[in-house]
């Protein structure tokens, strides 16, 4: 049984040694390292949980909407604070900083959707990508 990998942002989360249960993949530094993008790894057979604990801590401390990204190269799940959505990966080709492209994606409607929740919460086109643009070749 493989993994997920989960996009989390420190800032995103109410407790963050919630991140550090998980092997940590990478790291980046945002905003002079006050911000921290984690990709973690978390087995597969947990993953329904560990979703639902991650949404649970999610922060309302800032005035900001937050989402987490869970992947494999075939499915992500996509958690904000009130709503959790699950679609295929098959046609997605992220661009960094670029509303992702639906054109082409097996689950076009359900990306759709997800997207314009995203924007309803006011969560800018540049921050619409979703996926790290490697998902397909990250070993899982």
């Amino acid at each position: 049984m493989g993994s997920y990998h989960a996009e989390v942002i420190n800032l995103s989360l109410k407790d963050k040694k919630t991140i550090k249960k998980f092997p940590v993949l990478k790291c980046q530094n945002r905003f002079f390292g006050l911000c921290k993008i984690y990709t973690i790894s978390i087995p597969e057979k947990d993953i329904e949980d560990e979703v639902k604990a991650f949404q649970k801590n999610m922060s309302t401390a800032l005035k900001k909407e937050w989402y987490i990204t869970f992947h494999t190269s075939e499915n992500v799940i996509v958690v904000f604070r009130e709503k959790i959505f699950v679609m295929s990966c098959k046609g997605i080709v992220p661009v960094y900083k670029k509303r992702i492209d639906t054109s082409h994606a097996k689950d076009k409607q359900k990306w759709d959707d997800m997207i314009q929740y995203a924007k309803s919460l006011g969560v800018p086109d540049e921050q619409c990508d979703f996926l790290p643009e490697d998902f397909t070749k990250q070993e899982y």
